[in-house]
């Protein structure tokens, strides 16, 4: 059970306390907590946690109180628990107003409840939690990447971390774009700072699964993020499984405001042994974006139409051969006359076969432009203005940009 803003009314101790702003940010998980007084919290926080405050330091400061949420929000923290009573009577009209609007959760407990039996009673559900958790790691990469045999044993075991047989799945795999590159522009040396954002990635992601009402198995390998999903069947398309894919790159656009996030979704299944194979297909939808330079970005398997047919081994000679007797004339006479012919066709393609708007894309005059369509149906003996040829040449670049990143 994942530990949320949601769930810990549910434990023992909370009776007493109840939500009083911020309820759109109800299900937000919650990583650890901390009970402070300084308002200064923001050099030494993560991300994820829920705070404890009496007020001693604060009292009824408006302003202060403001600021304090302000940079909880800021720093991504789930949700803030008010100690009501001599400090601070109640939560103040403003603050409450400021949680609603960035659905952050604010809840108040009575002075009389010990705060002790509270954050005792939270730091229990948390840790048990955490131990599920990494048991729960370790089963989803004994099947991913074991040779396990899918006997009574390993369902029942999936079984006692949510899965359901009687559902079905999909895999989805969420991945950092360019983390390797940010780590090193960002000169972030320290990994317990690329642990911490992976961590508020997950955070993240477990959040909008419990906001969708997903049961989730899961396990982060590299830079990504391997969830086990069960969809909703309708008419036998997918319900709200992309929904809910482009609610994840959303909401980690908006909290993380230097990172960006895509995901790959592989197609569905309902045998527990077939769940490696949806993962594959999922990995896969991600190297196509990679391959065309996409960030942000979202592909199902099942929509790859020809990139399917190039993860095949025994076709790359093929598709090699497909790519240069279709575009060859038009790579050599860039390499000995030193143009851009074959970049300008990519554009022109980009852009619908448009050729003003390939001209104001390359920056270029229009006079420049139809100099350039002139030439390059000379060398490729065609018409840049049939559609079949247009389809081939646009496959064929399609085969070249995946033949440079294998």
């Amino acid at each position: 059970m994942l530990i949320t803003c949601e769930s810990i009314l549910k434990l023992p101790y909370f009776e007493k306390m109840r939500l009083v702003a911020g309820k759109g940010g109800i299900n937000k998980v919650i990583r650890w907590i901390h009970v402070v007084e300084s308002p200064q919290v923001s050099e030494w926080v993560k991300g994820g946690e829920l705070l404890f405050i009496t007020g001693v330091v604060i009292k009824n400061d408006v302003n202060i109180l403001l600021k304090f949420v302000n940079d909880l929000i800021d720093r991504n923290l789930s949700g803030l628990v008010i100690n009501t009573g001599p400090y601070i009577k109640e939560t103040p009209r403003e603050v409450k107003e400021l949680a609603d609007k960035f659905d952050f959760p604010i809840f108040e407990l009575p002075f009389e409840v010990k705060l002790i039996d509270v954050t005792q009673s939270i730091s229990r559900a948390i840790f048990m939690n955490k131990v599920e958790h990494e048991s729960m790691h370790s089963f989803m990469k004994e099947i991913i990447m074991g040779d396990s045999l899918f006997t009574d044993e390993i369902l029942n075991r999936a079984s006692n971390y949510g899965y359901n047989s009687n559902k079905i799945y999909c895999a989805l795999v969420v991945d950092i774009d360019n983390f390797k590159n940010f780590i090193k522009e960002k000169k972030i040396n320290e990994e317990d700072t690329i642990i911490e954002i992976k961590q508020n990635i997950e955070q993240i992601v477990l959040s909008v699964m419990n906001k969708w009402n997903r049961k989730v198995l899961y396990v982060i390998q590299g830079d990504s993020i391997i969830l086990m999903m069960p969809i909703r069947e309708v008419r036998d398309k997918y319900d709200g499984t992309a929904a809910i894919g482009q609610d994840i790159i959303k909401s980690v656009q908006e909290k993380l405001k230097n990172l960006t996030v895509s995901i790959g979704i592989g197609n569905k299944w309902s045998e527990l042994r077939d769940f490696r194979k949806s993962v594959n297909q999922a990995q896969k939808a991600l190297k196509i974006i990679k391959i065309c330079g996409e960030k942000s970005s979202l592909k199902e398997y099942k929509k790859l139409g020809i990139y399917r047919i190039f993860f095949d081994g025994n076709r790359q000679s093929e598709m090699k051969e497909i790519y240069y007797e279709t575009l060859g004339k038009l790579i050599d006479y860039d390499l000995k006359n030193e143009t851009n012919l074959v970049k300008t066709l990519e554009a022109y393609l980009s852009e619908g076969a448009n050729l003003g708007k390939t001209a104001e894309k390359l920056f270029i005059h229009r006079n420049t432009m139809k100099y350039r369509m002139s030439r390059m149906e000379e060398i490729l003996q065609c018409n840049l203005r049939d559609i079949n040829t247009l389809f081939d040449f646009n496959e064929a670049l399609k085969i070249g940009k995946f033949l440079k990143y294998i």
